[in-house]
């Protein structure tokens, strides 16, 4: 079955909906414990989320969407505050509207310092907007040929640093592996790790080595999940950036293992070889590998 033939993701009916008029058919609204909102986009195949984290004086927007369909209406609607806005890392699907509020805080690198200058077109995304990419077809007045992110101003936060948004602390982790620029936000009181890419319940991608998803390191990648096994609780509750927004902390020492187990494999089983339909970004089939986990795997390249 097609991406765009299957229906509608279970988990999301576990969520509060927030009944909202500006979502054009596009977005949808989900009210998390500790005072989050979660934005969804479950019409296109990245089925991305973003953050709307509340505080009492200011609030943190962690990511900005693809910007297929114009957010900061809905946002307006939810939010009339000061508004920090903060990359989990630079990939597209992310930084869609970025320029809306930007200085935009991320762990800055050389990719994030080029995409930022010039933006994204349509052929640095590849396929990603196909018709077949999208459920029920392109939103009203969406033209795909003229899909770009525009560029965008940033400004470097480093690993430790602390959000301050009155009654709550957003503390910085840099974490890389994904991708070098790659950070998590540690809500301590709340219990909440919220993850960017660097996990979610699917496809964990550490092959990348382009200008427009940078390069990842399965052994920075190791590091990154054995530090936050170490650092973090088993009853904070991971928030994620795509798929399930909810998953428990104990993933993050099982991410670990299975990457350790990449790492100490001298070669591939057959079983490992080639990747799932989708779990692919510009690269050729043949060239990735796939380790399965509990409800996730880790798609790499073997360089050795």
């Amino acid at each position: 079955m097609e991406w765009k033939d299957m229906p509608r993701r279970a988990y999301y009916e576990k969520y509060e909906r927030v009944d909202v008029k500006n979502d054009r058919g596009w977005y949808e609204v989900y009210r998390l414990p500790g005072n989050v909102y979660a934005f969804a986009e479950p019409r296109h195949f990245q089925e991305v989320n973003f953050f709307l984290i509340l505080g009492s004086e200011r609030a943190v927007l962690l990511d900005t969407g693809m910007g297929i369909v114009p957010v900061k209406p809905l946002i307006d609607e939810l939010y009339q505050g000061e508004i920090i806005a903060v990359n989990s890392h630079f990939h597209f699907d992310h930084i869609g509207s970025n320029y809306i509020y930007e200085p935009v805080r991320s762990c800055t690198d050389e990719y994030v310092s080029a995409i930022a200058k010039r933006g994204l077109t349509r052929e640095d995304v590849g396929a990603q907007m196909d018709e077949d990419m999208f459920k029920g077809g392109y939103p009203e007045g969406f033209q795909p040929d003229q899909f770009h992110v525009p560029a965008y101003k940033t400004e470097k936060v480093e690993d430790g640093y602390v959000f301050d948004l009155g009654d709550r602390r957003l503390r910085v982790l840099n974490t890389p592996g994904h991708c070098d620029d790659a950070l998590m936000l540690y809500d301590e009181e709340n219990k909440i790790l919220f993850t960017g890419d660097t996990f979610y319940m699917g496809a964990l991608y550490a092959h990348f080595n382009c200008a427009q998803f940078g390069t990842s390191d399965v052994r920075q990648y190791y590091k990154t999940m054995e530090r936050l096994s170490r650092e973090i609780p088993e009853d904070v509750s991971l928030y994620c950036s795509h798929n399930d927004f909810i998953a428990p902390a104990s993933k993050l020492g099982e991410t670990a293992e299975v990457l350790k187990a990449i790492i100490d494999e001298e070669t591939v089983p057959a079983a490992e070889k080639g990747v799932n339909k989708g779990h692919q970004y510009l690269e050729e089939e043949n060239a990735l590998f796939e380790k399965k986990g509990d409800g996730f795997s880790v798609v790499y390249a073997v360089t050795k």
